[in-house]
């Protein structure tokens, strides 16, 4: 049986996260902002953003674009509703190369779950997730990442406290399927 309570850093590092899902929808509207800048010698640059907003969605595109020829065009899509938000960003060089990233959190009663990933220009990719949830006499957090390259790691910590000890245990496995564990039991007055 879970509870609807959550590790004091878990909590701290996840509010921020966990609000924007929860906030108010935006109002509707679309906003633009350009800017030009030039220097001596022919250097500079042009930017230019748009922000479009509806209630639970906000993509914003921005691009950006220098005299000598170099550039890019970003866009960010952000969605939220209750318990979840999640976020995408895919930017889209002169030369046609792409990286992207995306996240997103969830919140139910007892737990707080994520995942991001990230695609390199060259097409690489590393991801990640976490989960952390409440039990009976403390805490578990479940942790992994990947990469394209087959590499993997997975670690587990669990937390009991008694009256009389705190248990901490810890795992540690590879893709490859080496494990590593440590148990620190530390006692209470």
């Amino acid at each position: 049986m879970t509870k609807p309570l959550l590790p004091t850093l878990t909590v701290a590092a996840m509010t921020a996260l966990i609000g924007l899902a929860q906030a108010a929808p935006s109002q509707a509207g679309v906003r633009n902002h350009w800017r030009s800048v030039q220097g001596p010698r022919g250097r500079g640059y042009a930017t230019g953003r748009t922000v479009t907003r509806t209630p639970g969605d906000t993509t914003a595109t921005r691009t950006v674009q220098t005299n000598s020829g170099h550039g890019y065009t970003q866009t960010r899509n952000t969605t939220h509703s209750p318990g979840q938000a999640s976020n995408q960003v895919t930017r889209t060089y002169d030369d046609g190369a792409t990286a992207s990233r995306s996240g997103s959190v969830s919140h139910e009663p007892g737990s707080v779950s994520w995942d991001r990933s990230h695609t390199g220009a060259a097409g690489n990719i590393q991801s990640g997730w976490g989960t952390v949830y409440r039990t009976d006499d403390g805490y578990t957090r479940s942790r992994g990442v990947s990469t394209s390259n087959g590499r993997s790691l997975t670690a587990t910590k669990d937390v009991s406290v008694s009256d009389s000890a705190i248990t901490v245990a810890k795992t540690v496995t590879t893709g490859s399927g080496s494990s590593v564990t440590q148990t620190n039991v530390i006692g209470r007055r």
